[in-house]
């Protein structure tokens, strides 16, 4: 698979689309769309980022992000944006709505404000969270199922 670089010091302004993998040290000022993997220690200001896998280490996404696969933000990373991923490990600040479809795991690093949805959530001691989870649409069934389950073998049912 191919790979792109944007170096530190370069502006993109206007769409960049890349079929392989992308190593962004510079400026994006547009919407990306990658099929691969997006190494991140720059900045992307655009409407939609739509990637394969993201590895975030430092700078800044104003854009919502559709990411196929796995998203990792890490501790430098500041996002304005919703996020739509399948497994996500957020470290770093997200300002918008999370959707996983599977597992997130919030860091003790991590600061997140908006609505967070996903099937399994994990969150460490020290992450600073404004987050609503009441729109969560991966309701578990085996909670109310245990909970039931207990009412009728202790004869409450």
């Amino acid at each position: 698979m191919d790979k792109a670089f944007i170096p530190k010091g370069m502006t993109v302004t206007g769409n960049v689309e890349c079929d392989g993998d992308l190593t962004l040290e510079g400026e994006v000022i547009g919407n990306v769309s990658i099929e691969g993997t997006l190494e991140l220690k720059g900045s992307i200001r655009g409407n939609k980022l739509k990637v394969g896998r993201v590895e975030l280490t430092e700078g800044v996404i104003e854009s919502d992000i559709e990411c196929k696969e796995y998203l990792n933000v890490g501790k430098e990373v500041t996002i304005f944006g919703n996020i739509k991923a399948t497994k996500a490990d957020i470290d770093g600040a997200v300002k918008g709505d999370i959707d996983v479809d599977d597992k997130i795991l919030v860091g003790g690093s991590a600061v997140i404000q908006g609505n967070l949805n996903a099937k399994e959530i994990g969150i460490d001691m020290g992450a600073r969270c404004d987050i609503d989870f009441t729109k969560n649409a991966y309701k578990d069934q085996r909670a109310a199922e245990f909970f039931d389950n207990y009412l009728k073998e202790h004869n409450f049912a």
